[in-house]
């Protein structure tokens, strides 16, 4: 079992993550915004974390570069709907783990999380 976090400033989609993932043994929570999310990982420490990248105020970027600074051996997965490559590319050379574009592939999901865990292990 991995602690989660899901981060997007839709509910629908921290909802359905969390849901999915929850009845798959993990512990989940959810957070709609960059600075939600950087009090809960204060409070706790998670092994993984889902983060949007267009999100209001502080987003996705920002908030996995403080992400990562204080707590660098977290997995942080970038999820977006925004299909531009160099978007994806500059959220890996900030330090994500990987980029999963919505509407999600459960599959694919699945997949990069069991290989985002093994590299805690």
């Amino acid at each position: 079992m991995a602690t989660m976090l899901v981060v997007d400033d839709e509910r629908d989609i921290t909802q359905v993550l969390a849901d999915y993932f929850t009845a798959r043994g993990h512990d989940v929570s959810e957070a709609q915004s960059g600075t939600q999310a950087l009090t809960l990982a204060r409070q706790r420490n998670f092994d993984l974390i889902f983060l949007d990248i267009a999100m209001p105020g502080m987003d996705g970027n920002e908030t996995l570069l403080q992400l990562k600074k204080e707590s660098p051996r977290t997995i942080i997965i970038m999820i977006s709907g925004i299909s531009d490559e160099n978007t994806a590319l500059k959220s890996l050379d900030l330090g994500a783990f990987d980029y999963i574009r919505k509407p999600f592939e459960f599959s694919r999901l699945d997949m990069v999380v069991a290989l985002g865990l093994a590299t805690l292990s």
